[in-house]
């Protein structure tokens, strides 16, 4: 037997937005937190470790890779505001229609924003490191 599915075409569309915020959060919540630590948290960090009875230290080097973390921090914020947006769309219906389709477009352009941010991040990072 098949699922009926209640949802109008809005409250998919809005789902779908969603989904897609929160596939990539995860992956901008990775690339914030480890540029992080690789660019900030080790700055000439020493690592001091035996090897055959002797101690060697390593020196994590100062490295100047240009992240600016605003860009990635407002880009995970606009992908978690279209998340949050399209919460109370299948709560919307009938003649708060014209407001659900309002809110699943303002869904639609949070998300494309900041995966419009994201993408502008890394294009600046790839031309940085050129």
């Amino acid at each position: 037997m098949a699922k009926e599915n209640c949802a109008d075409s809005w409250e998919r569309f809005s789902s779908s937005v969603s989904s897609l915020s929160l596939s990539l959060l995860p992956t901008l919540l990775f690339v914030l937190i480890m540029a992080y630590v690789l660019v900030v948290g080790l700055q000439n960090a020493d690592f001091t470790f035996t090897v055959n009875g002797q101690e060697v230290t390593l020196r994590y080097p100062g490295v100047n890779v240009p992240i600016d973390y605003t860009i990635l921090k407002n880009a995970v914020v606009y992908l978690f505001a279209a998340v949050l947006a399209g919460l109370p769309v299948p709560l919307l219906s009938g003649k708060l229609k014209p407001l659900k389709i309002l809110v699943a477009l303002l869904q639609a352009g949070a998300f494309i924003y900041g995966l419009y941010i994201f993408v502008l991040a890394v294009l600046k990072f790839a031309s940085a490191m050129t």
